[in-house]
């Protein structure tokens, strides 16, 4: 049976709570770009529905959009959907509704799933609006505080930030619930009330309900200046992101790679402000405190006749020659084929791409087919220019090759005569006036890359 809170008192007239309200939301949002659809995430509760009522009060009704994910966990589900719709029916509001998977029922699962569903909807030039308020950043900046987080946890939800093709805004994060449901009242709205609401079953209710609902008595001005906090942390998490940008600009040369005597260079706080942002930039992940220790204890410090791995996700760190390398995880190399040389044209294989380009000198003749193969172990050549023969294993560690990247690197053949080894050497005895050049870059690695000589 669905839970209405009706008002508990009639109002002639439009107060000052609701003027202000208002007011303030439509400033808030007039200070935003151009806006292509104003959508709000509509849940039936009471910060929603005031956010809806004031949407439909101050905004084009064109452009607004009402979204309800219904989470399937409670058995009146169904029907808090229907009441959304016939709400937004006559506020004359556009409405639509998503269901999800709710997984196992926990808070993170649910908030994936419904953050899945946002993405599916906007579009650019969206704005989403959430009607998170102070009291839900007061329980997340507790949540995050219990469960150790650093700066950037603490730092509470973002008033703003990127959801898939559109934009997020919370513009209500500063208002009390309490003033919320005032206004509810005030002006006769009814809403639903999700009596998992009352549960400690979650611990952010647990929180409201152990935590912070006692300590607003105690101290009135709680939620103000844990609001104040939070934004004081994002200030400082900014700020962070701004240093960590301008040591990585200092010492990098390309995105995947970092220099560790530069980065030794900084003080270890530095040091580690730098591993996040740089993880977070080539991954889009950020390092939990256990992984940034494993960055430093098995990938930084292992002895220096090792090549160490640490998988970070579907990402893998690896450390070479005073190096750490950052790159997706290695695709199976392509089978062995036949391919021809055509001036700027390229191979795309499952490890690399191999371009070939005009030759200023000599090079390999156009049109000619070669037979693309693998290290197979015992290999020699006659780079051109070296003046005598070298081990295919001692060429491509001259050639700084890592490797983890030798088991894939192409070499090509002239029927049993190898040729060249792209990317690093020619053959002396193969080459012809003008011809072609080829090059090899493996798969996540940037163009900067550079191995060898060519």
């Amino acid at each position: 049976m669905i839970c209405l809170i009706a008002a508990m008192h009639a109002s002639g007239t439009t107060g000052a709570l609701s003027t202000d309200l208002a007011e303030l939301l439509l400033g808030r949002l007039e200070r935003l770009p151009d806006s292509r659809r104003w959508v709000i995430a509509l849940s039936g509760g009471v910060d929603s529905r005031v956010l809806l009522e004031l949407c439909a009060r101050t905004l084009p009704r064109e452009k607004l959009l009402a979204l309800h994910i219904n989470h399937q966990l409670q058995a009146d589900a169904g029907a808090w959907q229907d009441w959304c719709a016939s709400e937004c029916q006559r506020l004359g509001v556009a409405f639509t509704s998503l269901s999800v998977d709710p997984g196992s029922g926990s808070e993170a699962e649910l908030r994936d799933a419904r953050y899945r569903a946002f993405e599916s909807v906007l579009k650019p030039g969206d704005w989403l609006l959430l009607a998170q308020h102070a009291d839900d950043q007061a329980e997340t900046f507790l949540l995050r505080l219990l469960r150790g987080a650093g700066v950037r946890g603490l730092s509470g939800m973002p008033w703003q930030r990127p959801v898939g093709q559109g934009q997020l805004y919370r513009p209500l994060m500063d208002q009390p619930r309490a003033v919320l449901e005032a206004w509810a009242r005030q002006e006769q709205i009814e809403w639903v009330e999700d009596p998992s609401n009352a549960s400690d079953r979650y611990d952010r209710n647990w929180i409201r309900q152990r935590i912070l609902a006692p300590l607003k008595q105690r101290k009135p001005a709680v939620l103000e200046r844990l609001v104040a906090t939070t934004a004081q942390l994002a200030e400082t998490d900014q700020l962070l992101d701004e240093i960590a940008a301008g040591d990585l600009a200092a010492m990098q040369t390309v995105a995947e790679c970092l220099p560790l005597a530069a980065l030794q260079q900084l003080s270890l706080p530095r040091q580690r402000n730098l591993i996040r942002h740089w993880v977070f930039t080539c991954t889009g992940d950020r390092l939990s405190q256990d992984e940034l220790l494993e960055v430093e204890q098995s990938v930084i410090a292992a002895g220096e006749d090792r090549t160490p791995l640490l998988r970070l996700g579907g990402f893998e760190l690896r450390r070479y020659r005073g190096q750490l390398f950052l790159t997706e995880a290695l695709a199976p190399r392509s089978e062995p084929f036949d391919l021809n040389c055509t001036a700027h044209g390229s191979v795309v294989l499952a490890q690399g791409v191999i371009e070939f380009h005009p030759a200023n000198g000599v090079g390999l003749a156009e049109g000619e087919t070669l037979r693309l193969d693998y290290r197979r172990g015992g290999e020699r050549l006659r780079p051109l220019g070296r003046g005598g023969s070298v081990s295919l294993k001692q060429l491509l560690q001259e050639a700084g090759v890592p490797p983890w990247l030798r088991p894939g690197w192409p070499i090509l053949y002239r029927g049993d005569q190898l040729v060249a080894v792209p990317g690093i050497c020619l053959c002396e005895e193969v080459v012809t006036t003008g011809g072609l050049i080829p090059s090899w870059r493996p798969s996540g690695l940037s163009e900067g890359v550079c191995f060898g000589r060519l």
